[in-house]
């Protein structure tokens, strides 16, 4: 290899080296999440109203500042319909701001126009409103509501509980039966109505929420798979035990014929045996 070859080797290995570091440097600096709260009210119909409010942390020092944030939620139904309808942004002073949104595939994408730039060091609150408007399937006495969030496009600073808070109600006359969250904070009632309240250390893509008008079931989706986990770490445990207690039960079994003070048959201490016969031929 020449010296220009070798030179240029080692040019590449640094930036590939550095690359990465500057690339998170970047990501790092952009604005991130600091919180976000959803309300999400269900009707009789299955018609789903949510509103979130988000809290938005600025980059860090030396970075531009931001213009317009996005916000995405996903068409889980697969049918590429816009999963979400009415879509209204505020800022936190009650001004409305401007929107777009742009469906691809399986994903809608809001963006939204700041009414002044986002400064690195500084914090935007955002309220979105939006109506999903076939959430809720009823299917004899249950209904099954998933309803999309527009998360945030960029990641939390941290991810640590409090980042997402969430209070569901369920249509009037529904108890709550299960859902994703699969562990709610609380389950409680208000005004007759089911409240789903989550706490989780990052934003969901789907709120999921599973009420009934009959009887529900002792065992749920989420309590049957619980008392699997539950039934095979007993096991394992009870594997674990059997085999340290059958160890130390060879262990005390083979102890005495490891023992140098056992008695050796072969000893004959009366003069009748081997010892013995060999005194007697000489006596003979």
């Amino acid at each position: 290899m020449t010296r220009r070859a070798a030179r240029r080797a080692a040019t590449a290995g640094a930036a590939a080296a550095v690359l990465p570091l500057v690339v998170a440097a970047a990501a790092a600096a952009a604005p991130a999440l600091g919180e976000a709260t959803a309300t999400v009210d269900v009707d009789e119909q299955g018609t789903a109203r949510v509103e979130l409010t988000y809290v938005i942390d600025g980059g860090a020092g030396g970075t531009e500042p931001a213009t317009t944030l996005s916000f995405s939620a996903l068409d889980f139904g697969g049918t590429g319909a816009v999963p979400v309808e009415d879509v209204e942004v505020t800022s936190g002073g009650g001004d409305r701001l401007d929107t777009s949104v742009e469906t691809a595939d399986l994903k809608t994408t809001v963006t939204v126009t700041l009414d002044e730039p986002l400064e690195p060091g500084a914090q935007a609150e955002l309220t979105i409103g939006y109506v999903v408007p076939t959430a809720g399937v009823v299917d004899g006495d249950r209904m099954t509501t998933e309803v999309p969030v527009l998360a945030f496009d960029l990641p939390a600073a941290t991810t640590e509980p409090g980042v997402f808070t969430a209070t569901v109600r369920l249509a009037p006359g529904y108890d709550y039966v299960e859902g994703f969250p699969a562990n709610p904070e609380r389950v409680s009632a208000s005004g007759g109505r089911a409240e789903i309240t989550y706490d989780a250390p990052a934003v969901p893509s789907l709120v999921r929420s599973v009420g009934t008008t009959g009887n529900a079931p002792l065992l749920t989706l989420g309590g049957w798979v619980n008392l699997a986990l539950f039934l095979t770490l007993l096991a394992g445990g009870t594997a674990l035990a059997l085999s340290f207690t059958r160890g130390r039960a060879r262990a005390a079994g083979g102890s005495g014929a490891d023992d140098p003070g056992a008695a050796d048959p072969s000893a004959d201490d009366t003069g009748t045996g081997a010892t013995g016969a060999a005194s007697t031929g000489r006596r003979l």
